[in-house]
């Protein structure tokens, strides 16, 4: 999914007696989420509220930014 300067409504959920929901087709449809997929559930930084991220492309983030400062650390000792 290309990031976007403005967040896109990708439909409404309804949260059940179990606290469960399903997130709408649209949402599932331009994550590429499908049975079986993790999601990260965080809360918003500066609002109340939720953001959803399919837990590869976070994992995958993660390991560039470890990837990222492991190789600065490595300028440093040669430098």
């Amino acid at each position: 999914m290309e990031p976007t300067q403005f967040p896109k409504i990708l439909g409404t959920a309804t949260l059940n007696e179990k606290g469960q929901l399903v997130i709408p087709v649209e949402a599932r449809n331009t994550l590429g989420l499908n049975a079986g997929s993790r999601v990260v559930v965080m809360t918003h930084p500066s609002r109340p509220g939720l953001m959803l991220f399919k837990a590869e492309d976070v994992e995958a983030m993660v390991k560039n930014l470890a990837d990222a400062l492991h190789t600065d650390e490595d300028n440093k000792k040669e430098g």
